[in-house]
């Protein structure tokens, strides 16, 4: 006897003795018992990422001196959105358990795929030190374990709440860095065509725009342009793309219109700052407006998402080809037929694919717990005090130094002691150090990539705005010849130019992640796996950044030849 079931194809005939032969009885503590280990070995396997990611959503969480609610609020995040994205996977999985018909026919091949694929992928981002790609390893496990456990019409069902697990994750803080300077000079341009249409004239230099002979000036910061609202957005497009009414390609073209409404919003918000800075001024417009609008942007965003979502029905209305509202869920509700379904679900982790589970993610918990263990670099002092000489000649000119102690917390961030910041000077005529100065740093690492973080990050947490970035070549390098190295060129509390380059193994680049995949494959190869980061900075205080690009530079192509000499005896 047969009855028909749904399956992926939902019209499938199984066999209810299949369907139904996970019903044997277990005792409910084992039950308990192997989904509580399966949950432990998953977070402590994934706690490294869990820690990051707390960190990114709250960047004051750790600030001493803060109450609860400043530490949940202050600092610069992009994902303050990130604690509600695994609620509302939870919500929807709890919905979906107690509503929904979901067959237990495990696919054990397929998901061991998945499930080894992912597990290694995390690995790999373990010992990278990348815990973006270990976000993707965590949705790639929960697939592997649903297909093992429950099989395939169970992953078409929850394949929403757990890709939606994405939105949690935040990117590398290196492509934050480089969204925010491409944003926010879009931002401005756009904010100064617009406010010049409604007869507001303005003109903009970089992200800062300027109100004609008047002294006023307001910056388009980081906070202003508009990635925190794109990447919100894109995470409620996504959620109201799945539980709108439309469906099929309706819903992909409706989530892909959240980026189009995020950068809509965002550019009416700078049109809007820049009008009340040309009525009243820049204080009011960086004030209470500001905070009010970072709101409204917001609710203005959603009633443009629902309102695109009437547009389409109204418009297949006119045409002659209406859509037929769909609710959620509609096709997949379950019957009579489908009591104790919550049990079968449940038992289904009690058997030999459950324990083979179990065994394997304990096994890479550990495994994943030892890599992403504190680690310390090898510390030679006389190698880091030795990279560059106390004295340097550059273009004829003779520079003393001395040297810079970098605080105890800015250590424990890079994780390494090898370091060397050298403030070089020329003396003036009493034989005290001028005003003009340039900073020589090396992060320099044997075995810890963590402290090489690009620059763009240190400078922005320290309250500076970045105006200008670009690759530049140093050359005539003796020895080297070409050393590709990226510049920089802030404003804010102090003006600086910058520029550095990533010493790789005995390479040179200007790719923060060139630099990290080679250092990781050469530490694979047993190669060279060291590392440094090496910037040059200058004070923009009495000259401008092409005659500091020019010291810069002739201070670059000075220090290689030493740090190649000195940095390679590893």
């Amino acid at each position: 006897m047969v009855e028909t079931v749904e399956t992926q194809s939902d019209t499938a005939v199984v066999p209810a003795t299949e369907r139904l032969g996970a019903d044997k009885p277990r005792p409910a503590w084992l039950t308990l018992a192997m989904w509580l280990a399966v949950v432990v070995c998953l977070h402590q396997m994934f706690a490294t990422l869990f820690v990051e990611m707390w960190a990114r959503w709250f960047p004051a969480w750790n600030t001493p001196g803060l109450d609860l609610y400043d530490r949940m609020v202050e600092g610069e995040s992009y994902y303050t959105h990130g604690p509600l994205v695994p609620l509302v996977s939870l919500v929807i999985v709890g919905l979906m358990i107690r509503h929904v018909r979901i067959l237990v026919k495990p696919m054990p091949v397929t998901g061991s795929l998945i499930l080894g694929v992912s597990l290694l992928l995390h690995l790999a981002s373990s010992l990278s030190r990348i815990t973006f790609f270990s976000g993707i390893a965590f949705v790639g496990v929960l697939c592997g374990l649903v297909l093992i456990f429950w099989g395939g019409l169970a992953l078409r069902r929850f394949w929403f709440p757990i890709v939606f697990l994405f939105f949690m994750v935040p990117l590398p803080g290196f492509t934050i860095a480089d969204l925010n300077f491409h944003l926010k000079m879009a931002a401005a341009a756009i904010g100064v065509e617009l406010a010049n249409l409604f007869g507001v004239i303005c003109a903009r230099s970089g992200n800062e725009v300027f109100w004609g002979d008047s002294d006023k000036k307001l910056v388009v910061a980081n906070v202003c342009n508009g990635l925190r609202t794109l990447i919100s957005l894109l995470a409620f497009g996504a959620l109201y793309a799945y539980i709108c009414k439309l469906r099929g390609a309706w819903r992909v073209g409706l989530f892909a219109m959240s980026i189009g409404v995020a950068l809509v919003a965002n550019s009416l918000r700078i049109l809007a700052l820049l009008v009340v800075a040309d009525i009243w001024d820049e204080e009011a417009a960086t004030g209470w407006f500001h905070d009010t609008s970072g709101i409204l942007i917001f609710v203005l965003a959603f009633l443009m998402m629902f309102g695109i979502e009437k547009a389409v029905f109204g418009i297949r209305e006119l045409v002659g080809r209406p859509a037929k509202p769909a609710d959620l869920f509609t096709g997949q509700l379950r019957t009579s037929e489908d009591e104790g379904q919550v049990s079968r679900l449940a038992r289904a982790v009690v058997s030999r694919r459950g324990v083979a589970c179990l065994v394997v993610l304990a096994l890479m918990a550990g495994g994943a717990m030892w890599i992403n263990r504190q680690v310390y670099t090898t510390y030679d002092e006389n190698m880091t005090k030795n990279a560059l000489p106390a004295t340097l000649t550059v273009e004829g000119v003779e520079y003393d130094s001395y040297d810079i102690e970098l605080s105890v917390l800015e250590q424990v961030i890079l994780e390494t002691k090898d370091y060397l910041c050298r403030r070089y000077f020329v003396k003036n005529d009493s034989g005290l150090a001028g005003t003009r100065t340039v900073d020589f740093s090396i992060v320099f690492s044997q075995d810890n990539r963590r402290g090489t973080h690009p620059p763009d990050l240190c400078l922005e947490g320290g309250g500076l705005n970045i105006i200008h970035k670009q690759n530049l070549i140093v050359s005539n390098v003796p020895g080297r010849g070409d050393v590709p190295c990226r510049e920089l060129v802030t404003s804010g509390l102090d003006s600086l130019y910058v520029l550095y380059t990533y010493k790789c193994g005995h390479e040179y680049t200007n790719s923060f992640w060139k630099q990290q995949w080679v250092i990781w494959f050469n530490g694979l190869l047993d190669r060279n796996a060291s590392g440094a980061l090496i910037r040059v900075v200058i004070p923009l205080r009495d000259m401008d950044a092409d005659q500091a690009r020019q010291q810069a530079v002739a201070f670059m192509r000075e220090g290689v030849p030493h740090l190649d000499r000195n940095l390679d005896k590893n």
